[in-house]
């Protein structure tokens, strides 16, 4: 996808500028001239992430390299651009905004507004460090129910990250039915370890959520993981698990799979 993401950036989208600096950034995990080039053309069109990252980004490498180049503004100067944009859009009830500003301070007050607006990465971040013991709860029991009402917010948003951290919740509590549930919508959503649970259970490899036996279906979603995540020098999970599938099924089963994957793709 990176030349259509180029194309995108070089068109003057500031969201696939941020994705090109990340993604010039973590072929070293260091900041590098050109990665600082993309975040820039981001940041000056108004995006926080890209400010947060030449705030935040190691530039090790390219001092050593001694190829850092110009930067626009220090990282001090887009700390304060940051922010002063982060409460410009927070007052105006922006959730991400008041994310954004939580990342930038770590005010966990920021973090609880985003969380209020309804901003699902931020209900699902602020779940998190209440698992880690933040904030404070006076009565008792009420910890975990916010922790859980936060993570089905952000799930029923679509947010796929706090579908897993929902499941791996109610896995804890022995609700099979809720992590059946969350599975299949969080595969449905793309997830590929969401979609890997669902096409072994399906397949009763375990038979651990009561899903009904389809191995049809089964090898269809275990083909497009191993189609999305191809060995190299050995095989892949998807790969190990469709020949595995492959050994208890007809001909036609197999062709009726392959059928079933080109369905799902699609949709």
């Amino acid at each position: 996808a990176l030349p259509l993401l180029e194309v995108s950036a070089r068109a003057g989208d500031l969201e696939s500028q941020y994705y090109m600096g990340e993604i010039e950034r973590q072929k070293t995990m260091f900041m590098t001239s050109r990665a600082q080039q993309w975040y820039e053309q981001a940041a000056l069109q108004g995006d926080i992430y890209s400010m947060l990252r030449l705030v935040t980004a190691d530039k090790t490498l390219c001092k050593l390299m001694e190829n850092c180049g110009h930067t626009v503004k220090t990282p001090e100067e887009w700390t304060e651009v940051a922010r002063l944009l982060g409460e410009k859009r927070a007052i105006e009830g922006d959730g991400e905004a008041m994310f954004q500003l939580y990342l930038l301070t770590s005010d966990l007050d920021w973090l609880v507004k985003s969380a209020e607006a309804g901003f699902p990465e931020g209900q699902d971040w602020l779940a998190i460090q209440y698992q880690e013991g933040k904030g404070i709860f006076l009565i008792p029991g009420k910890r975990k129910k916010e922790i859980e009402r936060l993570f089905l917010a952000a799930a029923e948003a679509g947010y796929v990250p706090a579908m897993k951290n929902l499941r791996r919740l109610l896995s804890l509590k022995k609700d099979l039915k809720g992590v059946a549930h969350w599975t299949e919508v969080a595969a449905r959503s793309g997830d590929f370890g969401a979609m890997s649970s669902y096409a072994a259970w399906t397949a009763h490899m375990p038979n651990r959520v009561g899903y009904p036996l389809d191995m049809v279906k089964a090898y269809g979603l275990t083909l497009l993981l191993a189609q999305a995540e191809p060995g190299t020098w050995r095989k892949s999970y998807g790969e190990k698990a469709l020949d595995k599938l492959s050994a208890v099924m007809s001909a036609e089963q197999i062709e009726a799979g392959k059928a079933f994957a080109e369905e799902w793709r699609g949709s």
